[in-house]
């Protein structure tokens, strides 16, 4: 349990970062914030939650110098939420904040932030993301979840979206499940001791559950009408892009490569190793999803069309306008 407790996901504190290396300091001043002969603003402040699976694209472009090359310093803030990103990034506190999709276009569609979407983080892939239950549990599948509880990271966000998209694609009704927010420190001692019924996990904390309590798989959240969902990405406040369009585009570039990289499972499961600092054992193990090179609009639309649905959005969205479009060559 004590181990399991240090992994975290959107929506529990960090208190530091420091087992975090690569080229970016947390807490640095912007002396160092001018341009030089690459970009307008060599440092940037980028917002990161740690230790997710979601940001191996940008630990393996930190550690592997692209950001560096590209004539970025990469100043990291550590959030705990892309809701807590928006904010900042509306302030200027951030130049780029890394959170899951669904946030970012909620804050778009209300009109809290003006962001455009510079990089892709993950893609969800089968066996990667999953509502789980005690091995005990008379529960089998989605269609028993009515009447029950599941507990998620927030009521609205990713999470929750997708749990109510393959509960009703098994036939059940997502009304009648109560989903309760459970810090994901406290998710398998929540599931243990009969709190909820139902933990929705991501990797890695997905193949720790299995391993240390051999939880088993309720439903798979990657699967049926969120086959390929687009759960993550970076974005940066509309002004800072038409402003520091070398900066933006460097960043940019900087992530595809990173993202480019992990098409390689062991550089996946290395870089996950390194900054998460995970049992090899559980690096291994993990399904790792997709981190695409690239923004695919259709999915990120899929996205606001399912938030539609579910009530998380009061009217259809567009997602082109937030779209970054990056300078010719």
């Amino acid at each position: 349990m004590r181990t399991f407790r240090r992994w975290i996901t959107a929506t529990v504190t960090v208190a530091a970062v420091t087992a975090l290396g690569g080229c970016g300091l947390l807490g640095g001043s912007d002396d160092n914030a001018g341009g030089n002969d690459k970009v307008e603003k060599a440092t940037v402040k980028v917002g990161i939650i740690p230790q997710l699976l979601d940001i191996a694209g940008f630990e393996r472009a930190r550690s592997a110098g692209y950001f560096t090359a590209a004539g970025l310093q990469v100043e990291l803030v550590t959030i705990k939420s892309a809701t807590e990103a928006v904010p900042k990034l509306k302030t200027g506190e951030l130049d780029f904040a890394f959170g899951n999709w669904s946030s970012f276009i909620a804050a778009q569609a209300e009109g809290a932030v003006d962001v455009r979407t510079v990089a892709d983080g993950l893609q969800a892939k089968p066996g990667m993301t999953a509502l789980v239950a005690m091995p005990q549990s008379p529960i089998t599948s989605a269609k028993d979840l009515p009447g029950k509880s599941v507990g998620v990271n927030a009521l609205v966000g990713n999470v929750t979206l997708t749990s109510k998209a393959v509960i009703k694609a098994a036939g059940a009704d997502p009304g009648r499940v109560q989903f309760k927010v459970i810090p994901t420190a406290d998710a398998l001692n929540a599931l243990q001791t009969g709190q909820i019924d139902v933990m929705s996990l991501q990797e890695p904390n997905l193949t720790m559950a299995k391993q240390k309590l051999g939880v088993k798989v309720v439903a798979d959240r990657a699967t049926g009408p969120v086959a390929d969902f687009s759960i993550s990405g970076y974005v940066a406040p509309a002004d800072f892009v038409k402003n520091n369009p070398k900066t933006t585009a460097a960043f940019a570039g900087a992530m595809a490569k990173g993202q480019g990289d992990l098409a390689d499972q062991q550089t996946v499961r290395k870089t996950l190793q390194d900054y998460a600092k995970i049992d090899p054992g559980v690096a291994q193990a993990v399904g790792t999803g997709v981190f695409p090179t690239a923004i695919d609009q259709a999915r990120l639309q899929k996205v606001a069309d399912l938030m539609l649905t579910y009530g998380d959005l009061k009217k259809k969205f567009d997602v082109g306008p937030m779209i970054y479009q990056a300078p010719a060559s």
